[in-house]
């Protein structure tokens, strides 16, 4: 294929490119071996244990675009949660109610892989914010009976967290990337 901008019989460089990028095979690691994918869950977690959910969200959206089928919508889900309480600390209360409603239908129910965390309690944590996400699209200021903190993420017994070092980001900005 020839590009109209290219002399006659010139082939386009670009011809040669794949425009879609390549997937993993299902069911393989993607592009990031399963021990950087697990140091940067647990990076993501102890962003998120520490208050900065931007950062998490950054974490978990990179495995999230190595990821496939149900765990990618669970990963989703994660990353929503995490940006709707970006929301909280931004006062962001339209964004915090939309964001808990479609995190609570990406990730609820997941049976998956959860990387050694405890998926069950977490989840049953994240439930009050749930239901406070309903309360605040139905007009109820955010502030007004919000749960006390954001959830813990812990780790099921046995797992020991190797997260990976912070990003240069991370460290040049004092890990506070959008945070409150």
């Amino acid at each position: 294929m020839t590009d109209s901008t290219n002399p006659p019989g010139i082939p386009n460089p670009l011809d040669s490119l794949d425009p879609a990028p390549r997937r993993p095979a299902p069911g393989s690691e993607g592009f990031l071996d399963a021990a950087t994918a697990q140091g940067l869950f647990d990076r993501a977690v102890e962003h998120w244990n520490a208050g900065r959910f931007f950062e998490a969200h950054e974490d978990w959206e990179t495995l999230w675009n190595d990821a496939d089928g149900l765990k990618r919508e669970w990963l989703q889900g994660l990353i929503q949660f995490a940006a709707g309480f970006v929301h909280v600390q931004r006062g962001g209360a339209a964004g915090f109610a939309r964001l808990m409603d479609t995190a609570a239908q990406k990730a609820g129910g997941y049976p998956g892989d959860c990387y050694g965390i405890d998926w069950p309690r977490l989840w049953k944590d994240l439930k009050p914010w749930i239901a406070h996400g309903a309360r605040v699209a139905a007009g109820q200021p955010l502030a007004k009976d919000a749960p006390p903190a954001a959830p813990t993420i812990r780790y099921l017994p046995g797992q020991v967290p190797a997260p990976l070092p912070a990003d240069d980001a991370d460290a040049d900005e004092g890990g506070a990337r959008g945070g409150a």
